[in-house]
């Protein structure tokens, strides 16, 4: 039994006399968005400080401040919520706007309840989980490992690189990634006046304690250093205003590189823009959490306790008061448990009430770990229901001879994948030939088709697979796991373009010259026969013109000499193609993927690499991208109203001339006129080398780079309407979709119905622009969910390998310098962490000269012979660091520890 806990001996609960205000009226909530007096938006919830929420602006300025949990009346990171704006604050004073005070609340409607969709909506979603519960957990560890002979690993995750990943910017700061955003930018202005802002505070400045202020010479030494570069060292001048140390003392972890960019002058010059929650439009975020139990931390009376607190994992949720019954008194025993737990009312500002749903295991186990995130991302991983495997073929299945005659024939062409090694859904192939020249005599003329698997044929729309798929949205691919969209027998074999094996795909076939040019074009749908299945090291070694030793099986009368020549004959094409992409404006930016060699007998990391793209990768990719921006094109001509289109917009233009004035300040000249002038730069600064120096940098400049960028998303182009709006920036191209990918996106699904329906010239009157646009939300926070799903789950792994190893040395490259720690980026794992440096053997100097901080370590001999070595840190230094494990409470993750210089002057 859990002891009871004395009022005298624990802390006071914290004031409980706040209440949230009640939501508006929907009606009163639509009229205020049309006259402009309230504004729609996601709530992105910094996850390093739960009381600071943002909003995007509606005129796509700076974000909107929502501050504190009465503000953000209930509402969890990414929920949908309107707003109303409450005032512009200062540093000396609150400012009314419309009338309207920071503190005031008249403007607030009397007793209106929670919306009726809203609630309806949370049910529902509570009713899934239960289904999730019921069907696959029974308080023990699931199977989640999906069918025994999918192995889908890091480089099948990869794949996901072909067409999106390397060409559309995620930025994984705002919408539902929900990363730290930090203050919100300024806008820019005169660096003499916030020069002269600074000289006359300087005064009144009173140095904080250095554990609350160890971000503000990291900060400063972000806006101006002497660091060294390369062979060069740049000295800079410091500008820096009373705002970046107040902003400075406030940061945590991981958040430097945000602040940089987001940096507010906190004057009577730049207000803040501050909003609160008015109505909550739609409840993206679940209402639930993992995390463990801990004793009420508060005073309570009787031998008993009433209530048990939930801690969750996620900090951007409050801590939950729960029941206390005496089976909790057996959890409170049991430390480091992980649970799952829910929301059920909020009354209490501080702890909304909550109950357990179920126990999931063991902190800190692997197995535990990843069910916990399954379920923190709402990712669906329970078996299909018979009722889709009775509707599906049985194997083996052959194509009908009456669909035969429906389509073209591309079986004798030498058709083959290239994938990677142990790739099992298969969905793209490729041909590619010379075809004649030109009547000009110089021109040469080739003949390319992409093939896609016709995954539309055998999920139809208003089937139960099609409203499961619509709902899983995307296949969620794991270090050890893949969780996927379809079920195997679709995704491995009778939807797999598995070569000897007639399969039906969607095709895309064209006559294009050497300058990359389409004379003519073709779609249709097909049935192909494969050759042979490569990896992109089988793909790569012709590229190079080595032979390949082992051959894969092929099946057909096309010999191995045809097949090479076919593969050089699309990497010439691929250059002429990539070229033409990068003249018109495309930009990339490369943050390096964690990769994993895997022991499938035990399902466990035994080395780490990161992700390498090579030419052949870049070959496959060249040809999705012109098939997915040529079909894009077709359907919205046909179905101006009803296309399915991959946007990606413009980042502020603001924050992209803020990140070059701060990067200015040490030595990185970034010209952001263009994306194509970008791609210029990032080249400049060292894209696509090798070494660790011009590596590092190029990965600090990518990242922050990234910061400002938007997500790409889905849209229905009826409901976007302004076809400005369907540009796609990364790319440079005015339409684009997704369509190659059909097995593992949903999306694609809907892109190859639209492109049936263009070339049959079908109506689709039963076609609804609002159901599309609910079905494309739902995909785009299912990708993101995916996204960080993937991301989260490769740092389990490595933390899990590094406890098992002991301990792993890794480069990192310095992002901010603070008073007892750095920030850096592992250079080979494109991770960024927080290294502490006071507790090693050596003496520390922190310099801070006109905002120029550096750190002078001197570290201890190790034999009295010795004489102590100096070492000297700042942005841009290159440090050799050793990864060792976590050792608090189980907790699966790992420490940086900084490694003595060997040959530091």
């Amino acid at each position: 039994m859990a002891q009871s806990i004395s009022k005298s001996s624990t802390p006071q609960r914290p004031n409980q006399s706040k209440t949230f205000e009640n939501y508006w009226d929907e009606k009163d909530v639509e009229e205020g968005l049309l006259n402009g007096s309230l504004f729609e938006g996601v709530v992105r919830i910094n996850p390093k400080n739960y009381k600071e929420a943002y909003i995007s602006a509606p005129d796509g300025t700076e974000d909107f401040l929502i501050e504190g949990l009465l503000h953000r009346n209930r509402a969890l990171n990414g929920d949908v919520v309107v707003c109303k704006m409450l005032t512009v604050q200062t540093e000396n004073k609150c400012e009314k706007i419309n009338g309207q005070s920071l503190t005031s609340q008249s403007d607030q409607p009397s007793k209106q309840p929670t919306p009726k969709n809203v609630m309806e909506e949370s049910k529902m979603k509570e009713n899934i989980l239960k289904m999730a519960v019921n069907e696959g957990l029974d308080k023990k560890s699931p199977d989640i490992h999906g069918p025994r002979n999918m192995k889908p690993t890091s480089q099948r995750k990869k794949k996901n690189l072909k067409e999106e990943n390397c060409n559309e910017i995620h930025d994984t700061s705002t919408d539902l990634q929900s990363k730290s955003r930090g203050t919100p930018p300024p806008i820019p202005s005169e660096l003499a006046k916030m020069k002269s802002v600074v000289e006359e505070k300087k005064k009144k400045i009173r140095r904080p304690k250095k554990k609350k202020n160890a971000m503000m010479e990291g900060l400063a030494t972000q806006l101006t250093a002497s660091c060294a570069i390369g062979d060069s060292v740049v000295t800079t001048t410091n500008i820096v205003t009373e705002a970046v140390i107040k902003i400075a003392a406030q940061s945590t972890p991981i958040t430097v590189v945000e602040e940089i960019v987001e940096i507010r002058q906190q004057s009577s010059n730049l207000p803040r823009k501050i909003a609160k929650v008015v109505f909550i439009k739609e409840l993206k975020h679940s209402r639930c959490a993992i995390g463990s139990l801990k004793q009420w931390p508060y005073g309570q009376s009787g031998p008993i306790p009433s209530w048990i607190l939930f801690s969750p994992k996620d900090h951007r949720i409050p801590r939950l008061k729960i029941p206390f019954t005496p089976a909790l008194a057996t959890c409170l025993s049991q430390p480091n448990m992980l649970y799952l737990a829910r929301i059920d009312s909020w009354e209490d500002v501080n702890h909304p009430l909550g109950s357990l749903c179920y126990f999931i295991g063991q902190a800190g186990d692997i197995e535990a770990e990843t069910i916990a995130l399954l379920l923190e991302h709402e990712v669906d991983y329970g078996q299909f229901p018979q009722e889709v495997f009775d509707s599906l073929p049985s194997l083996p299945w052959s194509i009908p001879p009456e669909e035969i005659r429906k389509r073209r024939d591309f079986r004798e062409e030498c058709i083959f994948t290239i994938d990677p090694a142990d790739a099992r859904d298969l969905d793209d192939a490729v041909s590619g030939r010379f075809l004649r020249m030109a009547e000009d005599g110089i021109t040469k003329l080739y003949q390319v088709s992409v093939h896609i698997a016709d995954v539309s044929f055998f999920v139809q729309g208003n089937t139960v697979l099609d409203d499961i798929a619509s709902r899983r949205a995307t296949s969620t691919y794991l270090v050890d796991r893949v969780i996927p969209m379809l079920p195997s027998v679709l995704c491995e074999h009778i939807c797999s373009l598995n070569p000897g094996e007639d399969r039906l795909a969607f095709s895309v076939e064209w006559t294009v010259n050497d300058k990359g040019e389409i004379l003519e074009e073709w779609f249709g749908r097909s049935i192909i026969r494969s050759c042979v299945k490569l990896s992109y090291d089988h793909a790569q070694t012709v590229i190079e013109g080595r032979d390949i030793n082992n051959w894969p099986v092929i099946k057909g009368p096309h010999p191995s000499s045809e097949i090479c020549k076919s593969i050089l004959v699309l990497q010439e094409l691929a250059g002429y193609l990539r070229k033409k992409r990068v003249d018109q404006g495309a930009l990339r930016i490369d943050l390096p993927r964690l990769a994993f060699s895997m022991d499938w007998e035990t399902r466990t990391p035994i080395g780490f690499r990161v992700y390498e793209l090579k030419e052949s990768n870049r070959l496959i990719e060249e040809f999705m991208l012109l098939a997915n921006m040529r079909v894009a094109e077709k359907i919205y001509g046909a179905f101006p109203a009803l296309a399915v289109l991959r946007s990606h917009p413009p980042p502020p233009t603001h924050k992209l001339e803020q990140l070059a004035e701060t990067l200015q300040t040490i030595g990185i000249h970034l010209d952001v006129t263009s994306s194509a002038t970008l791609q210029e730069s990032l080249l400049r600064y060292g894209q696509g080398s090798t070494d660790a120096i011009s590596m590092g940098r190029n990965l600090v400049i990518s990242n922050l780079l990234a910061k400002p960028m938007k997500c790409a998303s889905y849209i229905c182009s009826g409901v976007v309407k302004k076809e400005e709006h369907f540009r796609h920036y990364a790319l440079s191209v005015p339409f684009y979709t997704h369509f190659t990918s059909p097995i593992r996106r949903y999306p694609d699904i809907l892109v190859h119905r639209l492109l049936n329906a263009a070339l049959e010239q079908e109506a689709l009157d039963h076609w609804n622009q609002n159901i599309i646009k609910r079905l494309l939300d739902n995909c785009n926070s299912r990708k993101l969910a995916a996204k960080a799903l993937q991301d989260t789950h490769s740092e389990l792994h490595l933390a899990n390998l590094i406890r098992k190893s002991g301990s792993i040395e890794v480069k990192g490259i310095v992002l901010a310098v603070l008073d007892h720690s750095v920030d850096v980026v592992l250079i080979y794992l494109g991770i960024i962490r927080r290294l502490y440096i006071e507790k090693l053997p050596l003496t520390m100097t922190h310099e801070k000269y006109n905002g120029i901080g550096k750190l002078t370590l001197v570290w201890d001999p190790q034999s009295t012979s010795e004489q102590p070595t100096r070492q000297v840190v700042s942005v841009f230094s290159l440090l050799e660091i050793l990864l060792v494990p976590h050792t608090e409470n189980n907790k699966l993750d790992f420490t940086l520890v900084l490694q003595r210089p060997t040959n530091t002057p």
